[in-house]
C-alpha cells in the first residue's frame, strides 16, 4: 500500500494514531462517495481490520457503522 509521506508523517506524530486514522480513513471514504455521487457512478465500500488488537478492531467495527448510515442519505 502505497501511503502519501503527509499522512505517514501526521500519523507517525499523533498523540492518538488510531484515532487519526480513523479520521483519515472516514475523510477519504466520504470525499470518495461524494465524487461517486457527483458523476452518477455505482460504489460500493469495504472496511476491515487485519489487527488483532481488540481496539483496532472495534475502530473497524465504528467505521463501517458510520459509513453505512451515510450510504443511507
Amino acid at each position: 500500500m502505497d501511503v502519501p509521506r503527509w499522512i505517514h508523517n501526521e500519523l507517525q506524530h499523533a498523540d492518538d494514531t488510531l484515532q487519526a486514522s480513523f479520521e483519515h480513513a472516514l475523510a477519504t471514504a466520504r470525499e470518495l462517495m461524494t465524487f461517486c455521487r457527483r458523476l452518477e457512478v455505482p460504489f460500493g465500500l469495504n472496511v476491515e481490520s487485519v489487527s488483532i488488537r481488540r481496539e483496532e478492531i472495534e475502530a473497524a467495527v465504528d467505521l463501517a457503522a458510520r459509513l453505512r448510515s451515510e450510504l443511507c442519505r
